[in-house]
């Protein structure tokens, strides 16, 4: 994996019934975004084949033609929330492997003595607490996203279904944030990585739970920028 090559997917495939017509495809999508309501009013335990045919305006007799076993619906919502909210996680992987790109340009284009590694630490504190406050403010801004994500994690706990699918875009997670890590050759790379993420998620959960309007407290730039300063400081010292 070479600087600047964003790398997650979300790995993730439907098991309920496909179908290649366009109306049988709309109807599917409506029953999955019913779902994805019902999560969010009142948890995973909501989720029953005569509610969502409820919440959906279909047939009930539709959505036990996609998702015969209710299992099979919760793993299919998970997998069209993921494809829905993918791209938030992606700008910013692209973004910071950007950055990695010029951080390379700038080292190449120095001359003899004008190098200076406190320079690399400075940039990449300020630009990766920016790229990191903007993502979480844009997550938080999206509380039914975050209840979503939450309900889905625990309902992982009694669902191997589930957890087979959460720890897939877990770790597809975890594997493109060591991959930046490892770019700034940090040979603790996977701890890294599992500090900035733990962090966010925590952060971002906070927040919800505070039901902080769309605004993360007061104080996470700084504790962003702390914590990535130390990382980075362990990794060029």
């Amino acid at each position: 994996m070479r600087a600047g090559e964003p790398v997650m997917t979300h790995q993730l495939t439907y098991v309920g019934r496909q179908t290649s017509r366009s109306d049988g495809e709309a109807r599917r999508l409506v029953i999955l975004e019913a779902t994805l309501r019902l999560i969010v009013r009142e948890g995973i335990r909501g989720v029953r084949h005569r509610a969502v045919a409820k919440e959906a305006d279909v047939p009930l007799a539709s959505t036990t033609y996609y998702f015969k076993d209710i299992k099979d619906l919760i793993s299919d919502s998970l997998t069209y929330f993921a494809e829905k909210t993918l791209w938030m996680n992606k700008e910013l992987e692209i973004r910071s492997f950007e950055l990695l790109k010029q951080l390379s340009s700038v080292r190449l284009g120095a001359g003899e003595g004008d190098y200076k590694a406190s320079d690399d630490t400075e940039l990449l504190v300020s630009k990766l607490t920016l790229f990191i406050s903007a993502h979480i403010r844009e997550q938080v801004s999206r509380r039914d996203d975050r209840i979503l994500e939450v309900a889905f994690h625990e309902e992982a706990l009694r669902n191997k279904q589930l957890a087979s699918a959460i720890k897939r875009l877990d770790e597809s997670l975890l594997s493109t944030v060591q991959g930046f890590f490892q770019q700034l050759d940090s040979s603790n790379s996977l701890a890294d990585a599992y500090q900035i993420i733990g962090l966010i998620k925590l952060l971002e959960y906070q927040s919800i739970v505070r039901d902080d309007k769309g605004e993360p407290g007061p104080d996470f730039e700084k504790i962003f920028s702390v914590t990535i300063r130390n990382i980075i400081r362990g990794i060029v010292s």
